[in-house]
């Protein structure tokens, strides 16, 4: 509106002013005098200069806003810039703590392998040291176990070695157990050794002993009466060696002494099986028969012993006794003859205190044979 009012005001001034005559500028003033004068051409510079107005408002108003939002984004970017050392703080704050925290895990670490790689140094030096020590500890023991192994096998040697000495011993002075004999001396000499043999078994368990070992002790077992003992060590023998005669004719004369006829026939006859020309064990047989008073049988059974072993004395007085109770007291002279030929004193002693030679007593021929 300023400008529309101040627009009058130079038009007014422009027509005071008068042109001048004859002046090369008289068309333009004419011109201006023309535009001047057009309505129409005011009416448009007037909406012109409306519409620059109303542009200029507009325009302001764009500025205003424009300043406006310039002026938000300038607070918040000075909010921003305000926190933003707060912010950076803390973000470095919080680097700063996962830094250090980094740091102290990769320190821990380290710390951690360098002792660990420590510690297994130490642990294999001490498991090289406690091995080396543990070597030579065993390479010690093993000196002193050979040493001490070979001490014990000394001793089992000697321990079986006097085992067998005494065993030895047994077999020269024990008699056979079907001649029922000993002098009072070997007894004697028995029950020491067998003694000594039961000492040297209570320390070296590991004796080993063989079947005819076995046979032996029992033998020297029978004549200190320790029936049952001896017939265990002939079970433990015939264990070992089934086809042992020696043991099956030991077992048959302790069987007899223990007046167990029938199992002691069978020990003799399994003797027999084994060697049938055992005259011993046939004379056993005969004996076992006699006490059982199967005469007949009995004399066969002598008869095949003194076939066997022709000096055999006790065959001929067992035959001779038997021949005796039968009543046949020619043929019991004659073989008690034979009988008191090859062991008189023996032999004449029995028959003296014999109740099977009592019907032969008052006869000249048997007081001769036994006088």
């Amino acid at each position: 509106m300023a400008d529309s009012t101040e627009l009058p005001a130079h038009s007014a001034a422009a027509a005071t002013v008068s042109p001048v005559p004859n002046s090369p500028l008289d068309p333009f003033w004419v011109k201006w005098e023309r535009l001047r004068d057009d309505r129409h051409l005011q009416d448009l510079v007037e909406d012109d200069i409306n519409r620059s107005i109303a542009i200029r408002a507009q325009i302001q108003a764009e500025v205003d806003r424009a300043f406006g939002h310039t002026t938000t984004l300038l607070n918040v970017l000075l909010g921003v810039l305000t926190a933003l050392p707060i912010l950076a703080a803390v973000s470095i704050w919080f680097i700063r703590r996962s830094v250090i925290n980094q740091i102290i895990g990769e320190t821990k670490r380290q710390i951690q392998e360098e002792v660990d790689q420590q510690l297994e140094a130490e642990v294999a030096i001490e498991l090289k040291q406690q091995t080396a020590a543990f070597q030579q500890r065993v390479e010690q023991l093993e000196v002193e176990f050979q040493a001490q192994l070979s001490q014990l096998k000394s001793l089992f040697s000697d321990a079986q070695r006097e085992k067998d000495q005494i065993i030895q011993e047994l077999a020269q002075i024990t008699p056979s157990p079907i001649r029922d004999s000993a002098t009072p001396e070997a007894k004697e000499k028995i029950h020491a050794l067998t003694r000594q043999l039961e000492q040297l078994k209570s320390t070296n368990s590991q004796l080993s002993f063989t079947a005819n070992d076995y046979v032996e002790q029992g033998k020297a077992l029978y004549f200190e009466n320790r029936y049952e003992e001896a017939i265990a060590c002939y079970d433990k023998a015939i264990q070992m060696e089934p086809e042992n005669a020696k043991a099956w004719l030991s077992r048959g004369a302790i069987l007899a002494k223990l007046q167990q006829y029938e199992p002691a026939i069978a020990a003799y006859d399994r003797a027999l099986q084994v060697k049938p020309d055992g005259s011993e064990a046939w004379f056993g047989r005969g004996t076992v028969l006699a006490k059982l008073q199967r005469f007949d049988e009995a004399i066969a059974a002598y008869d095949k012993a003194i076939q066997l072993k022709p000096d055999s004395s006790l065959a001929w007085f067992g035959k001779a006794r038997c021949q005796a109770i039968q009543g046949h007291h020619e043929l019991s002279l004659a073989a008690l003859q034979q009988a008191i030929h090859f062991n008189c004193d023996r032999c004449k002693e029995m028959a003296k205190t014999d109740t099977a030679f009592e019907p032969l007593r008052d006869q000249a021929a048997f007081q001769e044979l036994v006088g």
